[in-house]
């Protein structure tokens, strides 16, 4: 006995396979997924170790502009630096926060630089810079 084929007997297996396909989609979304959320975390990890204390040397290299203005400019120039690290290859709301706080520290090395050249410092400047540093790693904690 020769069973006859219907036309939903023949898109039975099609369907099963189509079935499949999708069963592995979200499995690769999931997958996707994890691997997005660990490269969020290692992210993370990254710019609060650059961050970590930042803040509190930037408000000391300002504080030590009149006793020594070169050596607070090669301190904040550090920290601008490893930020600037940090932020390479960083996207996202981790990548734009470190880039915040990295032109904050932008703002404050170009005023250390006037003070070693004797330059009266511009206290808005450094305000304003400070406001943006605290700023950027308080929102990049809570990012993280």
């Amino acid at each position: 006995m020769n069973p006859r084929r219907t036309p939903a007997s023949r898109s039975l297996p099609a369907l099963a396979a189509a079935a499949l396909s999708l069963g592995a989609l979200v499995g690769c979304s999931e997958v996707e997924d994890a691997v997005r959320d660990t490269a969020s975390e290692a992210g993370c990890q990254v710019a609060q170790e650059a961050v970590d204390g930042i803040t509190g040397e930037a408000r000391q290299a300002v504080d030590d502009l009149g006793a020594d203005p070169a050596a607070a400019e090669q301190e904040l120039r550090n920290l601008r630096d490893a930020v600037a690290t940090a932020a390479d290859g960083l996207s996202g709301e981790v990548g734009t926060h470190l880039e915040e706080a990295e032109a904050a520290l932008d703002d404050l090395v170009a005023q250390a630089e006037a003070a070693a050249d004797g330059t009266q410092v511009d206290e808005a400047v450094v305000e304003s810079a400070e406001t943006e540093l605290d700023t950027a790693v308080d929102e990049l904690t809570q990012v993280c």
